[in-house]
């Protein structure tokens, strides 16, 4: 059987003269015929030498890159995080004597956020996260994955195939803003297996077989790191006028797409569930206090009578330059700088996602940003364009990458002709550890993870906090909330 290979992605890019964008070519083409009437107007050279040196201080900040980010982005973004820390605003408080007593509510962008639970129209309670900030509403289901092993490689092709159109279907409407795969190592405290026996064992049961069920829930074999794996939808507002406003009419037209989206990841090999509040109120509570794990564990349904959505935010966090403190704890977030060159098979992320004993709080998160049916014809004819006129101005090794992305968006085109999506992704990778912990060799280990997994990863420098609470998947969608304009960008 011939093993199936994935690919052809690529970054969207404005061709320009020399290779760069359309955007830098204009403001240098612009630049020059400043240079030129200046002089012509004044019959100066010290006005034109002004003119070429302010020109300069423009345009070499946008030509040059560092990490796939122009100089005008990494000055922007320190700037930003040099006045945020003046102002104090890297450092959060909170809990009992704080200003309002017993309120530890989430920090930045999550700030404004609100959980609250409906039910589906088959009777389905679900969680509904509604981020007012950005008027997105997410959905939180619970995905019981179910491995490759035993499992034959034509099952497994059908499986990544319908998971592919469970996205496509979701940019169809263009009401889904994005779609986030969390696959979240913790540690195993065993205290839900043992609930779970507790349940399932009767009274009158024979006294060797309740034994074998308590030896089973006891059992400490393994790594002792459990995989908890999630998938979210967020959408935009749904409707017009009264209904866009209105949570409970917003609840009511997700609820009605929920079973849908539950029949289509079934298909794709992951029954899911819609997880309920108190199980997003232990979610978000655990990962960012790591010692409240076991309690939230120990409490379960009975969480909702000590914690609501304004109560398990950290007491206190310190947002570093490089890494984000909170309640005792350390983490760092890398974000994908680059998808894995050429194609690859499914198994491409396995090094990443595998658990391990020396990472036990590792969390990876696919984020997929679905064009809607109209935008994606668009983009793909763009695309297409773009990377015609690149190979035709450029020469020699940079020609043979441009003949490369031609082939590449032109077949986007022919698939997206025939009712394929268009998806944006990215991948953001968390790891949290207490404060004493080896952040050194964990980083190393990561790199060395992503580096099997093809994926090229870097920080996310002066946005750790932010990357730490878009990567728990419950609705925050880091492009929306970009403080920085896509006119400065590479």
């Amino acid at each position: 059987m011939t093993t199936r290979m994935y690919g052809r992605w690529e970054r969207p890019r404005s061709a320009g003269f020399f290779g760069l964008t359309w955007g830098a070519s204009m403001l240098g083409l612009g630049l020059i015929i400043a240079v030129m009437l200046g002089f012509m107007v004044t019959r100066s050279p010290l006005v034109a030498l002004g003119t070429i040196t302010i020109g300069a201080a423009v345009f070499t900040p946008l030509v040059i890159t560092r990490g796939g980010r122009t100089g005008w982005e990494l000055l922007l973004v320190r700037a930003q995080f040099v006045m945020a820390r003046g102002r104090g605003e890297h450092v959060y408080r909170a809990g009992r004597f704080m200003t309002i007593p017993g309120i530890a509510k989430l920090p930045g962008l999550l700030a404004d956020s609100r959980l609250s639970e409906y039910e589906t129209p088959g009777g389905k309670r679900f969680a509904m996260i509604h981020v007012r900030r950005s008027d997105h509403y997410t959905v939180v289901m619970r995905v019981i994955s179910r491995g490759k092993e035993l499992v034959d490689q034509s099952r497994i092709d059908a499986w990544v195939e319908a998971y592919g159109h469970f996205l496509a279907t979701q940019s169809r409407g263009g009401e889904v803003v994005a779609v986030v795969s969390v696959l979240d190592n913790v540690l195993e405290t065993r205290l839900k297996q043992t609930r779970e026996v507790t349940r399932l064992v009767r009274p009158d049961a024979p006294a060797y077989a309740r034994a074998v069920m308590r030896e089973a829930a006891a059992d400490t074999g393994g790594v002792g790191v459990r995989i908890e794996a999630r998938v979210a939808i967020t959408y935009r507002a749904i409707g017009r006028g009264r209904i866009r406003r209105d949570e409970a009419e917003q609840a009511r037209e997700i609820g009605q797409r929920l079973q849908g989206v539950l029949s289509q990841l079934a298909r794709a090999g992951l029954p899911a569930t819609p997880l309920q509040a108190w199980e997003v109120l232990g979610l978000v509570r655990s990962r960012y206090d790591l010692a409240a794990q076991r309690d939230v564990e120990a409490a379960g349904l009975d969480i909702t009578s000590t914690q609501s959505w304004d109560s398990v935010g950290p007491v206190a966090h310190v947002n570093r330059w490089d890494h984000y403190i909170h309640d005792g704890a350390r983490s760092i977030t890398w974000e994908m700088d680059a998808a894995p060159r050429g194609a690859v098979m499914e198994t491409v992320l396995e090094e990443l996602l595998r658990p391990r004993p020396d990472v036990p709080r590792k969390r990876v998160a696919v984020v997929y940003r679905p064009h809607s049916a109209a935008e994606a014809t668009s983009l793909v004819d763009s695309d297409f364009r773009d990377a015609v006129a690149a190979e035709q101005t450029e020469r020699g090794i940079a020609s043979a990458a441009a003949k490369i992305r031609v082939a590449n968006t032109g077949a986007s085109r022919e698939e997206q002709a025939r009712g394929a999506g268009l998806t944006r992704f990215g991948v953001l990778i968390t790891v949290t550890d207490l404060l004493e912990g080896d952040l050194p060799g964990i980083e190393a280990s990561v790199k060395a993870m992503a580096a099997a997994s093809r994926l090229s990863v870097r920080r996310c420098y002066g946005s750790q906090d932010a990357g730490f609470a878009a990567s728990l998947g419950i609705g925050l969608i880091l492009p929306e909330h970009a403080s920085i304009s896509k006119r400065v960008s590479a």
